[in-house]
């Protein structure tokens, strides 16, 4: 390869890069005022240093990045929450205009000086606030801690909604704790169709992409994520299937995308009674197949079991389903090619599987 060629002689050059970018330039001073530079983002561009005030401001529309604090030896993992970085849902990202806190008038315990820095306990930017206004939020860039004010302005949204218009999705409606933002709900979304990544270990990349040496001391949302994935899917389909505030709700095969190719009456084929639609040119394909690696597991406590997509899309009503369950005989199919596994894995037993997968025509 001709690249790794050029590039060989110049080895130790990137290595003596890498190496120089974990220490400190020879005057740490703060890019902009040239105070203490204290921060340092790994996120921004040139990893510029910051003291705790300028690092506030230059983050306040940039809430997950990762910055690192000098404490007197090496670039640690800091937090801007530990940089007290405060989220307002404010107009634009502004602070309340009725008032309360703007964030520069906190008063931060987590100096400047380094010398103050050992006085905390170790790994304390993995631990959240005990204030209600510390609240999880979860991004492509790791699992942060960040501390939220609401707009408290009279008509203003509930808390949930506040977070969803800036781009946060709540885990809850009542008392959000955690949110995630859309993009980690679109990122995992991507992994999942394009990489067959699992919702366990896209949350493990998360878990290493916020500390790769303590992976194990970041919080477990795993569970919220498996449950907003759910409902993010649910609203991307309504979403593109022209649904809004005012129309009714999607009814048997609305949130599917209609074959293009097949003929539609008004569509891609006149309207006219002459139209013969047992001619061959106008004819519908229909190809029968199954998924059997799409289970569904018993579920724990069914009366409490929510379904998002019973009866749209491509999914039959539960009702109708359980019916022809109950008036079919389970025949055993016998495959006929030894080499075929599939029907056999399909009639395997499955105790705990609520469905073994799913069969349909497209």
């Amino acid at each position: 390869d001709s690249y790794l060629s050029e590039w060989l002689p110049y080895k130790q050059r990137y290595l003596q890069v890498l190496l120089d970018m974990e220490a400190p330039p020879s005057l740490r001073v703060c890019t902009l005022f040239q105070g203490d530079g204290t921060y340092r983002c790994t996120k921004c561009i040139h990893q510029p240093l910051f003291c705790s005030s300028c690092c506030r401001k230059e983050h306040k529309l940039q809430p997950f990045h990762h910055v690192e604090q000098w404490n007197g030896t090496f670039f640690e993992e800091s937090s801007l929450w530990l940089a007290r970085l405060v989220v307002h849902l404010g107009p634009g990202g502004d602070p309340c205009p009725s008032g309360g806190l703007d964030g520069e008038d906190i008063t931060s315990d987590v100096e400047d000086e380094w010398e103050d820095i050992e006085d905390q306990p170790k790994l304390h930017h993995f631990s959240p606030g005990i204030d209600r206004s510390c609240l999880t939020l979860v991004h492509t860039s790791g699992v942060h801690f960040c501390d939220v004010r609401y707009c408290n302005c009279p008509g203003a949204e509930t808390s949930h909604l506040q977070l969803a218009t800036s781009g946060l999705f709540p885990a809850t409606v009542k008392e959000p704790r955690t949110a995630f933002t859309f993009q980690v709900l679109n990122d995992f979304i991507w992994d999942n169709v394009e990489c067959g990544t699992s919702a366990m270990n896209y949350y493990s990349k998360l878990w290493r992409v916020t500390s790769n040496a303590f992976p194990n001391l970041v919080l477990n949302r795993y569970r919220e994520l498996l449950r907003l994935s759910r409902v993010w899917r649910l609203l991307k389909l309504s979403k593109w299937q022209g649904f809004h505030l005012g129309s009714p709700e999607p009814q048997k095969g609305e949130l599917v995308l209609f074959c293009p190719a097949c003929p539609q009456s008004g569509v891609n084929i006149p309207h006219s009674e002459n139209v013969d639609l047992a001619d061959w040119k106008y004819s519908r394909t229909i190809v029968m197949d199954g998924n059997f690696k799409a289970k569904h597991m018993q579920p724990k406590n069914p009366a409490n079991e929510v379904w998002l997509m019973n009866g749209i899309g491509f999914m039959v009503m539960m009702p109708a389903y359980k019916d022809y369950l109950a008036r079919t005989l389970n025949q055993v199919e016998k495959s006929d090619c030894s080499n075929h596994r599939a029907v056999n894995q399909a009639n395997a037993n499955r105790n705990q599987l609520a469905s073994t997968g799913i069969g349909g025509c497209v």
